[in-house]
């Protein structure tokens, strides 16, 4: 780990993580000396025609603690853990861990998330104080409003209080060379990928977490709960159609396919105009797992750190898929493209 990586994972430790868990431990502390002093049941929830929502009192120290110190644990394991993912076939990274934007980001928006949760907190909390009635309580909107604004001075803070870093390009191969075959033969190619076990666990503390807490709103009456598991539903899917793809390679092109059918990525033989086997860091480079938009416009299946093919359409747009035995599978594609050229 050189200087510039030891510099900003130093710089996240304290923007993303320790400043961000002082800001929801005072602020829990607070309400938890206030909630004696609200009525129960407590307002939760404020519509247009003033409170629409009741809960237990102790419901505003689990959304302070479980969303917004939930919401802080995850992101800061996926900024420490991501860059620790093996390579494909188990192999050890051989740079060692790495760092990136994606983290510096995460880390600016444990910052702001943590703001924004324990001044929502503060200010639903605090305007109960000494009510009969929770019916009673005033509109906290402008307060909301003034801590979305918080919010977002905080990530932009959190953002340039630590230090840029660009990681360097993973090493690729120069364009894959057809495999020489007879008139009559064809080439095939399948490999199966599926997400390394550090992102599984990563993606399965979200869905958990999600829900968690939606069955917990639900089981007080919370009139909320659905957004909550609306969110969980939509993790569940984006989870269960990311976890494993079908990658083939054969006279008719590059298929690329979710083992639950969706999403599925073709790209016909005549459409390619090379393709090369490449190093990828799902994590630095597209910020994350699953289908993705890289930083520097190339689309692709990411699922885990280490060998993949990159495929460059005729339109000049370039598609990426992280796969075992990238240079087999690179060979068929540019044996399938010349053919079909």
């Amino acid at each position: 780990m050189n200087a510039d990586i030891r510099r900003a994972r130093r710089a996240f430790w304290w923007v993303g993580v320790m400043i961000p868990s002082a800001m929801i431990t005072l602020s829990a502390i607070v309400v938890l000396v206030w909630l004696p002093e609200i009525p129960d049941p407590s307002a939760i929830h404020w519509g247009s025609d003033g409170v629409d929502g009741y809960g237990p009192r102790w419901i505003h120290l689990v959304i302070l603690i479980g969303i917004g110190g939930g919401m802080l644990a995850l992101f800061a394991l996926i900024a420490l853990l991501a860059h620790k993912m093996p390579r494909g076939g188990g192999e050890p990274t051989p740079d060692g861990p790495q760092w990136s934007a994606t983290a510096r980001f995460l880390g600016a928006a444990n910052l702001a998330s943590a703001g924004l949760m324990s001044l929502v907190a503060l200010f639903s909390v605090g305007v109960q104080r000494g009510l009969a009635d929770a019916a009673d309580a005033p509109d906290i909107t402008p307060w909301v409003f003034a801590g979305f604004a918080v919010m977002l001075c905080l990530g932009v803070l959190g953002w340039f209080l630590q230090p840029p870093f660009a990681p360097s390009a993973g090493p690729s191969d120069a364009p894959a060379t057809p495999i020489p075959l007879a008139d009559h033969e064809r080439a095939v190619w399948i490999e199966t990928v599926t997400i390394a076990r550090s992102g599984q666990i990563v993606l399965g503390v979200g869905v958990f977490i999600s829900i968690a807490m939606a069955v917990l709103l639900l089981a007080q009456g919370v009139a909320a709960w659905w957004i909550t598991a609306a969110v969980a539903l939509f993790l569940v899917g984006a989870v269960a159609t990311s976890l494993s793809f079908r990658v083939q390679a054969s006279a008719a092109g590059l298929q690329v396919r979710s083992t639950v059918g969706w999403p599925r990525i073709v790209i016909p033989a005549d459409r390619i105009v090379s393709v090369r086997a490449i190093e990828v860091d799902p994590f630095a480079e597209f910020g994350g797992w699953g289908y993705r938009i890289g930083t520097d416009g190339r689309r692709g299946v990411v699922l885990r750190k280490g060998p993949g093919l990159e495929v460059t359409r005729a339109d000049g747009r370039r598609f990426v898929v992280t796969v075992d035995d990238a240079r087999t599978g690179a060979a068929v594609l540019a044996t399938a493209s010349r053919k079909d050229g």
